[in-house]
């Protein structure tokens, strides 16, 4: 979620345009959720069911996005910036909504109690007050290490790049995705010694190397059609994969890495979008998306209280159902996320606490 460096001049707009795409989708699988719950085998479930799927590339895309800018950027190496400038600015506003949500969740379920609050609170450091926060846990450890990888990585040359991040895909997602495919007997050869556990390039770490490895090698001669291909088929395969073996997702969003398909997937779809958004020209739409990426992160924080809300209020008074209802929730929920997060980002101070954003120019 890191927001660009860079003064408006400088930046990198397709950056910019692979941050908004990546935030539809997360707001997308939240949304569709429970979709993929009811009417289960019917032909929108299906629709739904392997749509959700293909959103699953948004949360390894924003590590991606991370990646190449904390790895390119030279204040990187700098603890005293580290600590000082960019962990509080997704800490901050992390610890804040934290807050925020057990006593949102308390007034919709008429149980706000003082008590509830402070015992969320107190388990924040091992246990989310809102599901969709667990994101920030792997966000802010990555931001903790950045000047370590940071040190690494401007020294390595690109074949130790492809080294470490291969390593992290044969280690923590391929081994990991054939093992829950085989008979448990069989599977459990494949789990490696929790000593050989590979931890520096394990989890999240590896997309955050892969995002800065994609800056430092061609891409542009890579075949559109290809890498649509291979999202295609391994977003479809994936899908059936979770259907007939369901514990590949079953390790509480460790699935981002430990299911092969979702790595394969991301890598070929952040390429596809990072060639798309360099070709973008019209103004127009620059200005939207440069308008709409500061308002990523807020939007991330608070799009789950929204659904809170919106999802029992449309199946209450809303007669229709299928796909329609699904992109008519998702709709009202991403644009009310929009709207609160612009108006706080118009708000000096809040804009900082609950964004991480400042409207002073760097």
């Amino acid at each position: 979620m890191e927001e660009l460096l860079m003064n408006k001049n400088q930046r990198i707009f397709y950056l910019d345009f692979i941050r908004v795409i990546a935030i539809l989708l997360v707001i997308f699988i939240h949304v569709s959720a429970i979709d993929t719950t009811l009417n289960v085998g019917s032909g929108q479930w299906q629709i739904t069911k392997i749509l959700n799927y293909f959103a699953h590339i948004s949360v390894p895309v924003f590590f991606m996005i991370s990646g190449s800018l904390l790895l390119n950027s030279k204040k990187t190496t700098s603890l005293s910036y580290t600590w000082k400038q960019r962990i509080p600015r997704v800490a901050i506003p992390f610890i804040l909504w934290s807050i925020i949500s057990p006593i949102v969740v308390g007034i919709y379920a008429h149980s706000l109690s003082m008590h509830n609050i402070l015992t969320a609170v107190k388990t924040m450091l091992y246990q989310p007050t809102s599901p969709t926060l667990w994101f920030m846990y792997p966000l802010i450890g990555i931001y903790i290490l950045s000047p370590v990888i940071k040190t690494f990585v401007q020294s390595a040359t690109t074949e130790m790049l492809v080294y470490v991040t291969g390593i992290w895909l044969v280690t923590c997602s391929l081994l990991p995705s054939i093992a829950v495919m085989l008979p448990k007997n069989i599977g459990q050869l494949l789990q490696l010694s929790p000593i050989a556990n590979f931890f520096l390039i394990g989890g999240f770490t590896g997309y955050f190397i892969l995002g800065y490895l994609l800056t430092k090698i061609k891409v542009e001669n890579i075949n559109n059609w290809l890498l649509l291909a291979v999202f295609l088929i391994f977003g479809i395969a994936g899908n059936f994969t979770s259907e007939v073996f369901p514990k590949i997702f079953d390790a509480n969003n460790g699935y981002y890495v430990t299911s092969i398909f979702i790595p394969i997937m991301s890598v070929a779809a952040f390429i596809l979008l990072q060639k798309w958004g360099s070709r973008v020209k019209s103004n127009t739409t620059i200005g939207i998306f440069e308008f709409l990426s500061p308002l990523v992160f807020g939007v991330y924080l608070i799009h789950n209280l929204l659904i809170l809300y919106v999802e029992p209020w449309f199946m209450a008074n809303v007669p229709v159902h299928g796909l329609i209802a699904t992109f008519l929730r998702y709709i009202v929920v991403l644009v009310l996320s929009i709207l609160i997060i612009w108006i706080l980002h118009l708000i000096p101070g809040l804009n900082y606490l609950l964004t991480g954003n400042s409207r002073k120019k760097k």
